[in-house]
């Protein structure tokens, strides 16, 4: 005859035995999740070397199968600091899935934003295209077409603020940039 005693130490048992089970594919998807973001960071070094990149997402999902994998969303920006960043979200999917993953989603080419549609500037890479292209920024275009310049931008109260400055210059300009797409001021400042 089975004790009360023997029944608690059997229920403890495998209460313990679960717990421990959960632990370790907690931790084996831990450790799946930084390869993922390790592999995923490698292969973009190797296709895009100069650029910037910054995991922004990681998910886990599951296939038809039933298997996990992780569904990665990356930013690289190529030329940052110039007055035409060009920035992509790319996707990955860790493992690879049978299935074709989402195409890569450019954000800024060919140094154009908002030429149809609504206007949205939702990344610092649009409001630095913004700052020289947008009607009304016609002095600051001429100021990146005279000199080597480096663009600083921040965001600040739903706008984006770029500045514009050169070591060759002893003045630089301040463009403030709706998330709507318009610019709503243009200032020229002189060093001090």
């Amino acid at each position: 005859m089975v004790t009360r005693r023997e029944i608690i130490v059997l229920i403890v048992l495998i209460l313990f035995i679960a717990g421990f089970v959960k632990f370790v594919e907690l931790f084996k998807t831990n450790i799946v999740g930084a390869d993922a973001s390790k592999f995923v960071l490698e292969d973009l070094r190797s296709k895009y070397p100069n650029a910037e990149m910054e995991i922004m997402s990681i998910n886990e999902k599951t296939n038809n199968a039933g298997e996990k994998y992780f569904e990665i969303k990356v930013r690289v920006t190529e030329d940052a600091f110039t007055p035409c960043p060009k920035r992509m979200h790319i996707y990955y999917n860790y493992p690879v899935q049978n299935f074709v993953p989402q195409p890569t989603e450019y954000i800024t080419k060919n140094c154009t934003v908002c030429t149809e549609g609504t206007c949205t500037i939702a990344f610092p890479e649009e409001a630095i295209i913004a700052s020289h292209t947008l009607a009304g920024t016609e002095e600051v275009r001429q100021f990146i077409k005279d000199r080597t310049v480096y663009p600083t931008v921040s965001e600040e109260n739903n706008l984006w603020r770029v500045i514009w400055d050169s070591p060759s210059s002893i003045y630089y300009y301040v463009v403030t940039v709706e998330k709507d797409g318009g610019v709503s001021l243009v200032e020229k400042m002189m060093k001090t």
